[in-house]
């Protein structure tokens, strides 16, 4: 019995029991309690024959598109999309990428060098070493020089064009010189020229979760990637809580991250290098928003993130290797369509139409690659019923995937 039903039996019950009238109440209202379960039942087989007509047609464009994949009757499909996906760029997300990815790189650079001299102490007997300076201290200042070097980068324009080009060149000497050892961080796992490498099968990945009808893919996103990074880090799984994001979380202008209409992840890792993130345990989740009531602090904060691309644009494959291997699983984008709900395994290849790379709508995780597939292997957050125990392989360049694709490094309990 679905949650309507229970709700007009209680009904009927309580309406019994008010008038006193305990026959004629259950006649009357029994027989009002049958009429809306014929109903229930008439359009739960009309939704039911929607969904067989509408995969009937995915299969039928499958086999004249020779697309790689199946489609199947899948939860997913009983739902809108705007239900069940949840993605919102900000409108100035290209201007914001740049100056967070180059003041998280800074933040990244600083967090190895600590990571490597901890190691140096500890072969050499030593204890925990006191950071010099506040990370939130050193995270402002980072974006303010970023935001400085962008106003001096706008003055350059009138420079002669040689004087650019010299410029240009100091800057990616300066990058390539400030480049961090990309295999210190998670112990040299994957390795970018490798034909195919994924998180999942290496036993990295915590499991897949489910959204339900709360618009909520952006908080599920950030939250997937961030257990996945802390597992390889340190050997623990974590189950983090996507609802008290729902209800709290906001970036350092007070803007929430997002609520059941939807979200961004990276306001999730901004407000996370203020405010650690919460575990299932202490808010679990509820389906629905919530106001933001007490909650209890920890140390499951974000040291630095930013952006593949400085201006969140689609990654090139190799940036996007590079980016797994070097960050662990990413947080990134896709468009989905009733095609890509109706996934069931295979290779997603249906490459829709878009009107421009922001034409996107469900985080999701970019947790590895396969060349013989020339795909991405993704995990979404509809379960484990949808796609292949739900993760998906999907083409290069299908629907947008890698829009807006982030990456981040939780804090270190070491030092």
């Amino acid at each position: 019995m679905n949650r309507a039903l229970r709700i007009l039996c209680v009904s009927a019950l309580a309406v019994a029991f008010i008038t006193g009238d305990t026959n004629v109440s259950f006649s009357q209202y029994g027989k009002k309690y049958k009429e809306a379960v014929q109903r229930q039942r008439e359009v739960q087989q009309k939704d039911l024959a929607e969904v067989r007509q509408q995969v009937e047609a995915i299969r039928q464009q499958i086999k004249e598109n020779h697309w790689k994949f199946k489609a199947e009757m899948t939860e997913a499909l009983k739902y809108r999309i705007e239900e069940i996906t949840g993605a919102k760029s900000p409108s100035n997300l290209n201007r914001e990428a740049k100056i967070q990815s180059q003041a998280g790189e800074k933040l990244f650079l600083e967090f190895l060098k600590k990571l490597a001299e901890y190691n140096e102490k500890k072969q050499r007997g030593g204890g925990k070493k006191r950071p010099e300076r506040r990370e939130e201290t050193k995270r402002e200042e980072y974006q303010e020089d970023t935001k400085r070097d962008e106003y001096r980068d706008d003055s350059r324009k009138d420079e002669a064009p040689g004087d650019d080009r010299r410029a240009d060149d100091t800057r990616t000497d300066d990058a390539d010189r400030a480049k961090p050892d990309d295999s210190s961080h998670l112990g040299m796992v994957a390795d970018p020229n490798a034909p195919a490498f994924n998180w999942r099968d290496a036993g990295k990945m915590t499991p897949v979760k489910h959204q339900l009808t709360c618009g909520s893919c952006w908080a599920f996103t950030a939250c997937a990637v961030y257990e996945a990074i802390y597992l390889t880090a340190n050997r623990v799984s974590l189950n983090l809580s996507e609802q008290q994001l729902v209800n709290c979380a906001a970036d350092n202008r007070g803007s929430k991250a997002g609520t059941c209409d939807g979200g961004w992840y990276g306001k999730v890792f901004e407000y996370w290098t203020r405010t650690g993130a919460v575990l299932t345990t202490s808010v679990p989740y509820r389906n629905a928003n919530g106001s933001c009531t007490a909650f209890p602090r920890t140390t499951y904060k974000v040291a630095a993130w930013g952006y593949v691309k400085q201006d969140a644009g689609i990654p090139s494959v190799a940036e996007m290797k590079r980016a797994l291997c070097k960050y662990g699983p990413i947080a990134s984008t896709v468009k989905v369509t009733p095609a890509f709900q109706a996934f069931a395994g295979g290779i997603f290849d249906e490459h829709i139409s878009t009107i421009g790379p922001r034409d996107v709508n469900h985080g999701i995780v970019i947790v590895g690659w396969d060349d013989s597939k020339k795909s991405y292997l993704i995990k979404n957050s509809w379960g484990t019923q949808w796609g292949e125990k739900g993760y998906m392989w999907i083409e290069y360049g299908c629907n947008n995937i890698g829009y807006g694709s982030a990456w981040m490094v939780p804090t270190s309990e070491k030092f």
